[in-house]
């Protein structure tokens, strides 16, 4: 329950507007974040947590450049230089340095590579004030000052590079298929190095991607700012380069509608996703907010009382579960059925059923007056749940906000601005919204574990499609009375 109230506070959710809105008001960022750039265009960022001194000194470093820069020659690049600099002349100082950055109780790899980013990671035992210059110190070393030589390489390569890629298996079958019709395809973070590597080349790749304007520093914990920008300003301000090139942005194809059948490693039972996916909006203004928030409630709508139905009817065999991300430029969601195969066509009618009929009938007035109620019940909760968030949490929130392009406000905006927000949103807009969400073509996609005997995906479809295909509304005779648009059934737009 704790995770879900902490969504409260996390990067695309954690916004705010009125309904009422009628001009797009460019939202203000949460002053308690410092942030600023250097002269060489390096960014920083910093939150200081006095009311977390027991949690460990979190510290990121982002920089603009993943597999996609690499060409057929370069394969292996972006994952075998941070591996280089972990290896160099086997550093004490960084050796020291990582095995006390590990948090024992959050796990994380110190480096994280993947199509457009390379995210160096570490997690400092707290009041060690010493550890955090000395990991300013080396980053920047890593980031700018990296030797590569050819003995320098081949050491490297005598060691297992322990650089981790997202997501952590760029092979599975899911994500491959996802990445049809994508220039990611061809770009895997997880790819091997290219032989023979030549140093010049390397170096080449190294000054031309690790410019100090494509970082970004990023640090949360209770730490003095001032001293911490200036550890920045020292370290960092000296690194030289400058993009000529942009980066390449990663996006994906939309999500097939054909249904399609995979096997793969990476499910214990079949597990059928009902999936749609849309262009993602960045959240800077208030227009942009709205328009987020409204879906996001209603999606919430939608599995509280699909769970809650299958409840009462004593469901046990179908564990329905919900997803929404943000994936390169998309907004990808899905409703996730996992049940016994010679049991997913019936589960699925119940699906179908249920969906259906919230479509066409809305949800009931007490249900938008309970979700209405608990979000009320959460955001009074609101600064109690925000003093319990740990640095871990709010470092990833701020890496979400950052990568998806969202605005953080401050909690005291967020919570006159959703309390305006939940006090004007009306059943009739709700329903308005699950009609849209509920009318739009979706994908039906089936992972089953590998071996197993392959499923009829034409019978699920036809099972869906025979529920959920909306009948044709014939239009009302001159006639007839005319309805109330807020009481007219047909009054629910079709797509999104």
């Amino acid at each position: 329950m704790q995770g879900k109230k902490l969504r409260l506070y996390a990067g695309i959710i954690f916004m705010a507007a009125t309904v009422g809105n009628v001009y797009a008001e460019t939202l203000q960022p949460d002053p308690a974040w410092q942030q600023g750039s250097l002269a060489n265009g390096f960014q920083w960022q910093v939150l200081a947590t006095p009311h977390r001194p027991g949690d460990r000194i979190e510290i990121r470093l982002s920089i603009n450049v993943g597999s996609l820069a690499e060409s057929a020659q370069q394969s292996g690049y972006s994952r075998f230089l941070p591996h280089l600099a972990f290896t160099q002349n086997n550093d004490p100082r960084a050796v020291s340095l990582w095995q006390q950055s590990k948090d024992p109780v959050r796990p994380a790899p110190p480096v994280v590579v993947t199509y457009d980013k390379t995210l160096f990671e570490l997690s400092l035992p707290n009041n060690r004030s010493d550890l955090l210059k000395e990991s300013l110190g080396w980053l920047a070393d890593m980031a700018g000052n990296l030797a590569i030589t050819p003995e320098h390489i081949n050491a490297a390569r005598q060691t297992r590079n322990e650089v981790m890629t997202w997501p952590p298996d760029t092979q599975e079958s899911w994500w491959r298929y996802r990445l049809k019709g994508s220039p990611l395809l061809a770009h895997d973070p997880a790819a091997a190095l290219k032989e023979p590597v030549d140093a010049q080349q390397l170096t080449a790749w190294y000054e031309k991607w690790y410019t100090p304007d494509a970082m970004t520093l990023v640090v949360v914990g209770n730490v003095d700012s001032r001293s911490a920008v200036e550890q920045i300003s020292k370290h960092f301000g000296e690194l030289k380069g400058k993009r000529e090139t942009p980066a390449p942005v990663p996006t994906l194809a939309p999500l097939k509608r054909e249904p399609v059948s995979i096997m793969t490693n990476g499910v214990s039972q079949d597990r059928l996703a009902v999936m749609w996916d849309t262009p993602w909006t960045p959240i800077r203004d208030s227009a942009a907010i709205e328009r987020y928030w409204r879906a996001d409630l209603a999606r919430e709508a939608l599995f509280w009382h699909v769970q809650q139905t299958l409840n009462k009817n004593g469901i046990t065999d179908l564990h329905l579960s919900f997803d929404c991300r943000v994936l390169f430029q998309r907004a990808q969601c899905g409703i996730n059925l996992d049940s016994p195969g010679d049991k997913l066509n019936s589960n699925l009618s119940l699906l179908a059923k249920e969906l259906a009929k919230l479509r066409d009938n809305g949800l009931p007035q007490e249900e938008f007056n309970a979700l209405i109620a608990q979000k009320k019940l959460e955001l009074k909760t609101l600064f109690a749940i925000y003093a319990r968030t740990s640095t871990a949490v709010l470092m990833e929130q701020r890496l979400r906000s950052l990568q998806n392009q969202v605005v953080d406000i401050a909690p005291e905006q967020y919570q006159q601005l959703r309390q305006a927000f939940l006090d004007s949103l009306s059943l009739q807009v709700m329903n308005r919204d699950l009609g849209r969400l509920l009318q739009q073509d979706m994908a039906m996609v089936l992972q089953q574990p590998a071996g197993e005997p392959e499923l009829n995906m034409k019978s699920l479809q036809a099972t869906w499609d025979k529920l959920m295909t909306p009948l044709e509304i014939a239009p009302p005779s001159q006639s007839s009375s005319a309805l109330a648009p807020e009481a007219s059934a047909s009054d629910i737009p079709s797509g999104q």
